[in-house]
């Protein structure tokens, strides 16, 4: 398993994680569900991402039993919807996952969005407080720019801001112009997730509707020098970045094997260009 260094912490967190984005939300999913983030755990995916928003918590109860009896053994990172974001809103919140994933503590709690309801200082305070009561360990954001991480910084004092969770994939690239190098450069965790963005006829999963005939030749070209499928490609170069986590949801065993066996190579330079070549990253904009 690849391990990966936590912002500024000692912690050390498996490069691919478990997201549970769609989880929760089906009743007759939820068997099917248990059983592959139980299978991921068995095979060293020992982080999962979640959110009060998935499955209006049903994702959080869906992980809560799962982990149950291996929760030491979990790092565990859930998200505070923005509109939830006052600070008596995240406390209860917090509140309300803890029990539903049945544990005392959060490892890693982040801002879902920013919120056009509530300031940032009344955000983080609460983060703050959380950690100073011991019901979260780290605290993150999802989806701020440098600003905005700037400022919840600033707010939450002698708190590290540890991570921000931005989408991340080969179509879509905007973070790496701002996001990333700031993110480097004050030794917060990037957590990309959509890792396989919209890509039906590339990965077999939902995207990149825009991907071409020639995108996708490319990548079934690299894949078969890997004995590869074009999905492992596409996590692979993902994980170039040493900085970055990435949290690709896995709804069945068969999702987790190819996630897992995306870890055993790396991509050589040649293909790195090629992928920069046919998916550049100046089609995009910087975020805003």
């Amino acid at each position: 398993m690849l391990y990966r260094r936590l912002g500024n912490t000692s912690e050390r967190i498996p490069a691919i994680g478990q997201g549970t984005w769609k989880y929760g939300e089906n009743k007759s999913n939820e068997k099917q569900e248990i059983e592959a983030l139980r299978f991921g755990l068995e095979n060293g995916l020992t982080l999962i991402d979640t959110a009060e928003e998935y499955g209006n918590g049903g994702a959080e109860k869906i992980v809560g039993q799962a982990i149950q009896d291996v929760r030491k053994d979990v790092f565990l990172v859930t998200k505070v919807s923005a509109k939830n974001c006052s600070y008596k809103g995240v406390l209860r919140a917090a509140e309300a996952s803890l029990e539903r994933l049945m544990t005392s503590q959060i490892d890693l709690y982040l801002q879902h969005w920013p919120s056009k309801q509530y300031e940032i200082s009344e955000t983080m305070g609460a983060m703050a407080e959380l950690v100073n009561k011991g019901l979260v360990k780290y605290v993150g954001v999802s989806n701020f720019t440098p600003q905005l991480m700037k400022e919840a910084q600033h707010y939450l004092d002698s708190v590290p801001l540890i991570s921000n969770q931005v989408v991340y994939h080969l179509n879509d690239r905007r973070m790496e112009k701002d996001v990333l190098p700031y993110c480097k450069e004050n030794n917060i965790t990037v957590m990309g997730y959509s890792p396989f963005g919209y890509a039906p006829k590339v990965f077999g999963m939902n995207g990149f509707p825009e991907v071409g005939t020639m995108e996708r030749d490319v990548l079934n070209s690299i894949a078969v020098k890997y004995n590869a499928s074009a999905y492992q490609v596409a996590l692979n170069w993902v994980l170039r970045q040493e900085q970055l986590i990435t949290i690709p949801k896995a709804l069945n065993m068969k999702h987790i094997n190819d996630n897992l066996n995306a870890l055993s190579w790396n991509l050589d330079k040649d293909d790195l260009e090629q992928l920069d070549d046919i998916f550049p990253i100046s089609k995009y904009h910087p975020i805003n």
